[in-house]
């Protein structure tokens, strides 16, 4: 089916890597007619899918909150999801998210309801920072005029090398969108329908993805195209998506800091990360080269743990990236045909960026570890693209993220990412590396990553805007 671009926000297909400067601005409308007139007036400044803009970019998405103080008909709110509607700081959510201790709504810079109810997510990027200053100076600008409230400014950049904060190349692994390419050759895990990510188009299941619709009696415009599951319904999530955003600080020092008491050199404390990740900080895969890393591998994607390394004896099992993909082998699978299919169920399409100044230029670990800790605060703003924040992003968080027996394991949350703490029924502070003959176990990993914000929103198709900004 071919993909219906002009009614998707760009976002969708593209990163806007060519537009290195990015913020994030969390808004709250105060004016029901207001909050239709600004979305009215926003809309032709949205940038399409069809669109390849060189200067600036501007994407939106709203909270459930958002769609209802905005009036979206009550069967329309009723129809999004039920993590949607909740919220990602619902009380079992927070369990399952594994949002405690450090890393509760509590302690959270933004995205806590009790603190402040967002309603609308607006991301603006821009080809330099003189150029983004512009945009933000016309978007506020729009906001006051309609009395749309601006709560919380994040600013994002990229880093050099395609880096992330600790020193790591990332944001290799990519879901490829099988319609977004000419004579694909599908390979599960590596290839994927479009409705994984989008609604509207069927997905793995051969389905099309639940998604939020209204009675065809409340599109009197005759906006909304016609639900291919409910053809009495108007479908409002077509060309959409949800989209998962967690602010996630990374104590850069911290992480360098406890390797280094952990290794007898520089060289260790290297080697020890990288097992921690699963890549060189080159971004080169332990499964393909263990010993050191290699430049022509540095984006190497084109691998697998069932036969290459099932015992993790290269890549520990551990290891963020098998935690996060799991790609041919899951211990909970009898094959590595189920393996495949079920780790490529789970994915996500990535869509974040860094924030805050990086601790060097270059960003390379062995001169991270003989710099000064400074308190300047950085990490990642963590968006993923889903069309089932349950199956995708929640299974993903709760089964192998912070699940400490995950793999096997026993007292292991993932070591750069999970949520590492000691209670009377859970350990989730180690990290084991298997070795022959005896493996080796690290203890009481602090959490290098805290979470400082999140929030669930839905990414809606141009043509859902346009109801949303008009329907009476």
């Amino acid at each position: 089916m071919t993909l219906e671009l002009n009614d998707m926000q760009g976002l969708l297909i593209r990163g806007f890597g060519n537009l290195p400067s990015a913020q994030y601005v969390l808004l709250r409308f105060s004016d029901f007619t207001g909050g239709k007139q600004y979305l009215r007036e926003l809309l032709p400044a949205i940038t399409p899918a069809t669109d390849k803009p060189d200067e600036q970019a501007v994407q939106v998405a709203l909270t459930y909150a958002g769609f209802s103080f905005l009036q979206l008909p009550a069967e329309g709110l009723a129809s999004f999801s039920r993590e949607f509607r909740e919220g990602m700081t619902e009380s079992h959510r927070q369990f399952i998210l594994g949002d405690n201790g450090e890393n509760a709504p509590d302690n959270w810079a933004w995205g806590n309801p009790a603190h402040d109810e967002i309603h609308l997510l607006l991301i603006i990027y821009a080809k330099d920072e003189s150029t983004l200053a512009e945009k933000l100076a016309v978007e506020k600008n729009r906001a006051e005029s309609y009395g749309v409230l601006e709560l919380h400014t994040l600013p994002t950049g990229l880093l050099q090398d395609h880096k992330e904060h600790f020193g790591f190349r990332d944001d290799i692994s990519r879901p490829i969108i099988e319609e977004l390419v000419d004579n694909v050759e599908k390979k599960p895990g590596v290839t994927f329908p479009a409705g994984e990510f989008i609604m509207g188009y069927k997905n793995l299941y051969d389905e099309y993805a639940p998604a939020p619709s209204i009675p065809s009696s409340k599109d009197v415009l005759n906006v909304l195209p016609v639900s291919a599951d409910l053809p009495d319904r108007k479908d409002f999530g077509k060309n959409g998506t949800y989209l998962v955003y967690r602010q996630m600080e990374q104590d850069v020092f911290g992480f360098w800091e406890y390797l280094k008491g952990a290794s007898k050199d520089n060289s260790e404390a290297v080697s020890l990360a990288s097992k921690m990740v699963g890549r060189w900080p080159d971004g080169s895969p332990l499964t393909l080269t263990p010993e050191k890393p290699d430049p022509s591998l540095s984006t190497a994607n084109g691998f697998g743990f069932w036969n290459e390394d099932k015992a993790g004896l290269k890549c520990p099992i551990g290891a963020h990236i098998r935690r996060t993909n799991p790609r041919d082998h899951l211990v909970t699978e009898r094959t590595q045909k189920d393996s495949l299919e079920m780790a490529a169920k789970h994915r996500m399409l990535r869509k974040g960026r860094p924030y805050g100044t990086p601790v060097s230029e270059r960003l390379v670990p062995e001169e991270i570890l003989g710099l000064p800790r400074d308190d300047e605060k950085r990490g990642l703003h963590f968006l993923c693209l889903v069309t089932d924040i349950r199956r995708q992003f929640e299974f993903v968080q709760n089964n192998w993220v912070n699940f400490h027996k995950f793999g096997g394991l026993d007292q292991d949350a993932d070591p750069i990412i999970g949520n590492h703490y000691k209670s009377d029924i859970v350990v989730s502070d180690e990290f084991s590396i298997p070795a022959y003959p005896v493996k080796r176990k690290l203890k009481n990993l602090p959490n290098f990553t805290t979470i400082k914000g999140g929030g669930y929103f839905f990414f809606p198709g141009l043509r859902a805007l346009h109801y949303l900004a008009n329907h009476e």
